[in-house]
């Protein structure tokens, strides 16, 4: 579409988040506290409110956005001491709850306090290795704990996901993947989700390549879509991959614009338009001029960060 005689807007796929298919989705990010460790991510560079509202004014702005679906986020979510109540109340009048965590906590007495209405689980796991996995991310998993807590989760009713951000080095080729799904099946989980990094050059595994752009992968996930659902060795399977606006490896698009609104409710109790990457002023962010600047170098936005400030 053209506006005016000399401007050429670039509309997203409308399969996209950013082109509204999951407008009636809400993220909370329910709490600042992580045990983890892992350097991809972008909270890091996020804002970190210093209110901490009560649970019953969270509630009531996940509520007031009159979504249907709800992800409960961080954070490490289940650290969160009020988990229980909060998904309760939402329960309560017919939503859908869903929470994605990095399963430190996840064992059948913890889902049998906590989770026992939760619709789904995604569970982030980034190696089928679990000592490797604890190396990326510092999170202890066993496969049998794990392996309990799915049949507890599926015997409430609620559906698991695996969550795996390809990383160069782990999971970063078709081997890998396969290895990856077929320790999915041993684990019982429902389906996975394959996701490529943001803004990490470092690290980033170009899924398009890795499968020889079979399922719907693509060099311009902005327009042709970046996000595809398969079956793979029987397991269901979806792929996420990143446009030009969120990783230097690809092009940008140049007159971006999206109608979607993505509400995001943060522990203050506020609702925000989108995820929040201000910071205080003493503190600078790059850039995307300055991220693309990197396209061609092999270096992480953790460098990046340490290089500016």
């Amino acid at each position: 579409m053209r506006v005016g005689a000399h401007i050429k807007i670039d509309y997203p796929n409308p399969r996209n988040f950013c082109g509204g298919a999951f407008d009636d989705w809400i993220e909370v990010n329910l709490t600042d506290k992580c045990n983890g460790k892992c350097k991809w991510c972008i909270e890091k560079i996020g804002i970190h409110p210093k209110y901490h509202a009560p649970w019953e004014k969270i509630t009531e702005a996940i509520l007031s956005t009159e979504g249907n679906n709800i992800i409960l986020l961080g954070g490490e979510p289940t650290l969160y001491k009020h988990l229980s109540l909060v998904i309760n109340s939402l329960k309560q009048v017919n939503k859908k709850v869903y929470i994605t965590t990095n399963g430190s906590r996840i064992n059948t007495k913890f889902i049998e306090m906590n989770l026992n209405q939760i619709d789904g689980i995604n569970i982030s796991i980034h190696h089928y290795n679990l000592d490797i996995n604890k190396k990326i991310t510092g999170i202890k998993l066993t496969k049998n704990t794990l392996t309990e807590a799915i049949k507890k989760l599926h015997g409430y009713g609620g559906k698991v996901r695996l969550n795996c951000n390809c990383i160069s080095g782990y999971i970063d080729s078709k081997e890998q993947i396969l290895n990856y799904i077929d320790f999915a099946k041993q684990i019982g989980v429902d389906s996975v989700r394959f996701a490529e990094l943001k803004l990490d050059n470092l690290n980033f595994v170009d899924l398009a390549k890795v499968f020889d752009y079979r399922y719907g992968l693509n060099d311009n996930p902005y327009a042709d879509g970046c996000v595809r659902d398969t079956i793979i060795n029987d397991m269901q399977v979806n792929f996420r991959q990143m446009c030009g606006l969120n990783i230097a490896m690809r092009c940008r698009p140049k007159n971006p614009q999206s109608d979607a609104k993505k509400r995001v409710v943060y522990y203050d109790g506020k609702v925000y338009d989108g995820w929040q990457q201000q910071q205080p002023k003493e503190f600078k962010t790059p850039s995307l001029e300055q991220l693309y600047q990197l396209r061609d170098k092999k270096i992480s936005i953790a460098e990046v960060l340490q290089s500016i400030n």
